[in-house]
């Protein structure tokens, strides 16, 4: 199996432990916290700006922003620093006294080029009290523009560069208690889950190695670019159509063909060599004008005995049908039960075995947690096969019926919690992939694995582009990648042509459905081009809002 990425995405207490683990390989806690800081000190230094505000709390953040003080004035930079709460710890009084060896530096006046927040790092929860809580105001009162501009947008004096966090952001669950947006968050060695939750608040993240040991623990992975190049492989010289694929798209009910030509367009853009659309009679036309590479075979009604399914080496099921139409679950059944192809369940597909009653659970065996009865069909039907299932958060959550809680309710924590926790549980008890589109998206398999795409921006929020997606994927699948990897790469690519599309664009509003499958077509050939800075094993561009 090709290897997984190399950056985790952890919960606090999982940084925590990445921490202790190479704290105990390097012997020394103090050492972590220089590395950490000459990384930082060294990535900032890259950059145009040659002011810096450092505002510093008490802790081991504070530490780092002390020891970046010191490395920036060794630079050259003018610095200035905040001391919102004196040094507690031990490491953080000894990283003042190291970055004060040539002198005290002068508090901050507000014409900074840049200002770092180094008030609280990645254990920090709840709201910021007291002298935190006022050094977040003077951040906001020294360098942030209080006066409109013409576009009515709030001005910005001094770029905002969080150390690790943004102060006052959760880093498990991302619940806001008054941060100061970054434009810029450096994290060190790992992704944490509240930074993928909130990126509005990140700004453009930067994961920066500094040799962080791994906890003992199967944590998500975020998926990136070369990750795909690998899982791509290489397609032979002597390939011909076949070689590249036959994928069978079914969908495209009365009214709804354009939910299957944009899966077609799909996996015809992710290099599918072939291409079969079973739809309604009624979409037949639509698809032949709309997908000429596509050949067309119509079923009438309910009736899809006629479907072939032992041509496609897989098979995309949903895009199209109205999943709510009595006679769409059994229907699906039967496919699945005439074919052992992988296939890929979406939109209609998934809706179809919605449960329907809350208290609908199949109960007896060791899936009553998750599965209810329609879902229970649908296992058997997979029979362990190849299968991607690809709900946005309406349908998992129609999908998903998990013990409920004691109180009866999810609080913020648990909410955030579940998006990158539950995919793994519906997965291992379908024993097929789930992939829960949304930000960030989550693709989890059941042995266990789970990858994180983040990339994507507010161009994809309209109708019609997980059917996009889910060709993509049936693309992969029917190219002999498995459905882990079919998932992580058609989330990883379909977001990240959103992001060409936008930065072309100059927006995300106005990026056309067109636009967004050209760009998909740009993605292949610039797998690897994107060279990182030294030091940085992940960047993720700040969303833009408009």
């Amino acid at each position: 199996m090709p290897h997984l990425p190399n950056v985790p995405v952890v919960t606090a207490e999982g940084a925590r432990a990445c921490d202790a683990r190479t704290i105990a390989s390097l012997g020394d806690s103090f050492a972590l916290m220089h590395r950490a800081a000459s990384t930082a000190a060294a990535w900032l230094d890259e950059q145009a700006w040659r002011s810096a505000a450092v505002y510093v709390g008490g802790g081991n953040n504070g530490g780092d922003g002390w020891l970046i003080a010191g490395l920036l004035r060794e630079f050259g930079w003018q610095v200035r620093v905040h001391v919102a709460v004196p040094p507690r710890a031990p490491d953080a009084q000894r990283a003042r006294a190291e970055a004060e060896r040539n002198g005290p530096f002068a508090t901050p006046r507000g014409d900074e080029h840049v200002v770092l927040d180094a008030l609280l790092g990645t254990g920090a929860t709840g709201e910021p009290r007291d002298a935190i809580r006022n050094a977040l105001d003077a951040i906001r009162r020294l360098h942030l523009d209080d006066m409109s501009t013409e576009s009515g947008v709030r001005g910005i004096r001094a770029a905002i560069v969080a150390i690790d966090m943004p102060t006052g952001l959760d880093a498990t669950s991302g619940a806001d208690s008054g941060a100061v947006a970054a434009a810029f968050t450096l994290s060190f060695g790992s992704v944490k889950r509240g930074q993928l939750v909130r990126r509005d608040l990140v700004g453009s993240l930067h994961v920066l190695d500094i040799g962080i040991v791994e906890p003992d623990v199967d944590e998500p992975r975020m998926v990136d670019g070369a990750a795909v190049q690998e899982w791509l492989g290489d397609m032979p010289a002597e390939a011909y159509k076949g070689t590249r694929g036959r994928l069978a798209i079914v969908g495209g009910g009365e009214g709804m063909a354009g939910a299957a030509i944009l899966a077609a367009r799909g996996a015809h853009a992710a290099g599918v060599g072939m291409v079969r659309c079973d739809v309604a009679t009624e979409s037949a036309l639509a698809m032949q004008i709309a997908v000429p590479f596509a050949t067309v075979a119509a079923w009438r009604g309910a009736d899809w005995h006629d479907i072939d399914t032992r041509w496609p080496h897989a098979m995309v099921i949903g895009p199209g049908l109205d999943g709510t139409a009595p006679a769409v679950r059994e229907q699906v059944l039967a496919v699945l039960h005439a074919s052992a192809a992988p296939v890929v369940l979406d939109a209609g597909a998934l809706s179809a075995f919605r449960s329907a009653a809350a208290d609908d659970h199949d109960v007896g065996d060791a899936h009553h947690d998750v599965l209810h009865a329609p879902l229970d069909a649908l296992r058997l039907a997979l029979r362990g096969r190849p299968a991607l299932l690809t709900p946005h958060v309406g349908e998992f959550a129609a999908l998903f019926s998990p013990r409920p809680r004691a109180d009866g309710e999810r609080g913020v924590h648990d909410a955030a919690l579940a998006r990158f926790d539950d995919p793994l549980a519906l997965a291992r008890a379908l024993n097929a992939t789930v992939l829960l589109k949304g930000v960030p998206t989550v693709i989890a398999s059941p042995d266990g694995v789970r990858l994180i795409s983040a990339t994507g921006n507010p161009a994809l929020a309209m109708g019609g582009t997980g059917d996009m997606l889910a060709g993509i994927a049936g693309a992969l699948l029917a190219q002999g990648l498995s459905a882990l990897h079919a998932g992580a790469i058609a989330a990883w690519v379909h977001g990240t042509a959103a992001e060409h599309a936008t930065s072309m664009h100059g927006g995300w509003r106005g990026v056309t459905m067109d636009l967004l499958l050209h760009e998909v077509t740009n993605v292949w050939p610039s797998l690897g081009a994107h060279l990182l800075p030294s030091h940085t094993v992940l960047e993720l561009p700040r969303i833009p809002s408009r």
